[in-house]
């Protein structure tokens, strides 16, 4: 049950059936009897009135105008019968006769059973010739059980309305967590701009959080974006100082002896970083900016991992390694070839810089049903567990490999994730069981038609 909505829903739907299910179970109903002698009070002036109604016409216009009146006295739910003082039917052709037994005070009405009929007999009614009686016949013997429905089908009907009452408080209280949630997830994947919705209606303490949710998310945008830029226009301000450098480099080495050439060589050796770092800032400002790959093209990925080993080759035996390609399946991914080189680069190279000495790093591609799997191996260290998921952010580096020799600067994954994810790929990172870091990325396999 990790949803809110159904918590929030399931606990305001159990509370409301049970309050009202014990409401109705225990509510005092009134019995049978109780029932049955209010509708005989109901039914007593109805039963005399329309009764004198019936004498009057029948003395003045006899069967004939007993049988209109009969029918036009409130047809249908109290159909009287006009009896003599010893129970025979007037105006019956049939000639039924009741009997009667004690006639009840005049005035009242005595509901009895009659002949196994259950019937109500009224008090002697006077007319101008003769005293009558006027006979109701119930219709069943419950005696017309109003307001007595079954309490099941009570209990249900309370049970549906309690629920679409309690689904609709649930979805006001959890609509705007839910947009949260979607904005934050939007956030997490680069998009600075989502937003759960100023315009909401909702004025509590969850309307107030979106708001503030909102607020916190332009702020990001802002610094977020003011950090990209620094980091551009640093990075292209450093270009032209470092070209001087360089220049300066060479007209130094001319007019130097040759006791300084290891400080002049060592110079030299900063500045390569010093570019080389630019480079890489640069690349990353691009990537984290969004900007699409500028050309798409097809690119077979044995070949490209080829180049790659190739190069890499004289950095991996300068650290005594050397780097290993698997027999690879013909597999092909439609993107940008220098994006995709950088971010395969980037993750051999990374994988030189910490394997150990006479170790080797292991390169394999791997068709599967809709994807490219490569996978990078090195025999080094590995990661501790707690910060796996941080070896992809810009300038992260472990504690333990920060030994100038390994010459990294944090930016080679984050490089490679950001070309990765602009291929709408996925790479991961973790440690082998027998020692050593992997790094896998997963890219969508082109179709390639012959």
């Amino acid at each position: 049950m990790r949803s809110l909505f159904f918590k929030i829903f399931a606990f305001f739907w159990l509370c409301t059936a049970l309050i009202v299910g014990v409401f109705i179970a225990t509510a005092e109903r009134p019995t049978d009897d109780q029932i049955r002698a209010a509708i005989h009070r109901g039914l007593t002036p109805v039963i005399v009135s329309n009764g004198e109604t019936l004498i009057r016409a029948y003395e003045s216009g006899g069967c004939a105008a007993l049988q209109t009146s009969d029918q036009s006295v409130d047809p249908g739910r109290v159909p009287l019968t006009l009896l003599d003082l010893s129970g025979r039917v007037l105006c019956d052709p049939r000639h039924r006769k009741f009997e009667v037994g004690a006639i009840p005070a005049q005035g009242t009405v005595d509901f009895r059973t009659i002949d196994r009929r259950r019937m109500g007999i009224s008090g002697v009614l006077q007319g101008k010739t003769a005293s009558y009686l006027a006979a109701l016949e119930l219709r069943t013997p419950a005696d017309f059980p109003l307001g007595r429905g079954p309490i099941l089908k009570r209990l249900l009907l309370a049970f549906i309305i309690s629920g679409l009452v309690c689904a609709l408080l649930a979805r006001y209280l959890t609509r705007p967590i839910t947009r949260l949630r979607t904005a934050a997830q939007k956030i997490a994947a680069g998009n600075l701009q989502a937003r759960a919705g100023t315009n909401s209606i909702q004025h509590d303490e969850v309307g107030q959080l979106v708001k503030d949710f909102d607020h916190m998310a332009e702020r990001l945008e802002v610094l977020i974006g003011a950090q990209q830029r620094l980091i551009s226009d640093v990075s292209h301000e450093l270009r032209s100082p470092l070209t001087r450098l360089k220049l300066a480099l060479d007209l130094a080495r001319g007019d130097s002896s040759h006791e300084l050439m290891p400080t002049l060589d060592r110079i030299e050796r900063e500045a390569e970083r010093l570019t080389s770092l630019v480079g890489m800032l640069l690349t990353l400002s691009r990537l984290e900016a969004g900007e699409s790959a500028p050309e798409s093209a097809m690119v077979h990925i044995p070949d490209l991992l080829a180049e790659i080993s190739a190069d890499v080759e004289i950095e991996a035996q300068s650290r005594g390694c050397s780097v290993e390609i698997d027999r690879m399946q013909e597999c092909w991914i439609e993107g940008n070839q220098e994006l995709l080189r950088s971010a395969f680069e980037n993750v051999v190279r990374n994988a030189i810089r910490y394997t150990e000495p006479g170790t080797f790093v292991r390169v394999s591609a791997k068709c599967e049903a809709n994807d490219v799997r490569i996978v990078v191996q090195d025999r080094g260290p590995g990661v501790p567990e707690s910060e796996l998921d941080k070896v992809f952010k810009p300038f992260y580096r472990v504690d333990t490999s920060r030994e100038r020799r390994t010459g990294g600067v944090g930016l080679g994954l984050a490089i490679a994730e950001r070309a990765v994810k602009l291929h709408n790929g996925k790479i991961s990172a973790g440690n082998l069981p027998g020692g050593g870091f992997q790094v896998e990325i997963s890219l969508p396999m082109a179709v390639v038609t012959v």
